[in-house]
């Protein structure tokens, strides 16, 4: 879709970068809030479900994640039905779509009153993107050198390290590490600040060519 042809009135890049914006956003503003309230402490780091567990930062914890996660759920519409070479609507279905409602459950559910939900949501929500993003960054492989900017080698990084520390989370649980060990709430913060910033590079990858309206023609 291009100017003129009556539907731009808002450019899909610009829900990448809210995405992004909302999600580091309101971790970092939880925390901070958490940290000031006596909530959480310095050292260790607080896993990000820490902070959204006693007011006043859990409703800015919910809030937040919910909007993100309804913005991750329409990026992913977006992205599926952009006809570029990493989309696919197998690839939304099974990884991307799950992810978001997995963000969302956690984001409702914090992890002192409904733990299981919780943890579900988060589960569902780590192993979900962090494959979603290899997925779709992978399939830029077969493009031709010509076509490679260096947003496409950023995002292959970007979802290896995302992939990384998520797996790393799972390690760390097996072998008895809780999430008031610092290498745990590491692991957690950086493979979520991975993935968003992962989803901020098709801010200038999809440009001025792509609106909002064409999810409409999934």
């Amino acid at each position: 879709m291009k100017d003129g042809e009556g539907k731009t009135w808002f450019r899909s890049r610009n829900i990448a970068l809210l995405q992004c914006l909302l999600t580091v956003g309101t971790t970092l503003v939880s925390y901070l809030v958490a940290l000031y309230m006596g909530h959480v402490k310095l050292w260790p780091p607080p896993m990000i479900s820490y902070c959204g567990v006693h007011p006043p930062e859990k409703f800015i914890f919910s809030i937040g994640l919910v909007c993100s996660a309804f913005l991750m759920f329409l990026f992913i519409w977006i992205i599926e039905s952009a006809g570029k070479v990493y989309s696919s609507r197998r690839t939304a279905c099974v990884l991307g779509f799950p992810a978001s409602i997995g963000l969302m459950v956690l984001a409702v559910c914090n992890c002192d009153e409904e733990t299981t939900l919780h943890y579900i949501g988060a589960i569902t929500y780590f192993a979900c993107s962090s494959f979603y993003c290899v997925a779709c960054s992978f399939k830029e492989l077969d493009l031709p050198k010509e076509k490679c900017t260096s947003w496409v080698f950023v995002r292959q990084a970007l979802s290896l390290i995302n992939l990384s520390f998520s797996l790393s989370l799972g390690v760390l649980y097996l072998f008895g590490y809780s999430g008031q060990d610092w290498e745990v709430a590491l692991c957690e913060w950086s493979a979520v600040w991975a993935a968003e910033f992962y989803v901020i590079t098709f801010y200038w990858d999809l440009g001025d060519e792509f609106f909002v309206e064409q999810v409409r023609e999934f």
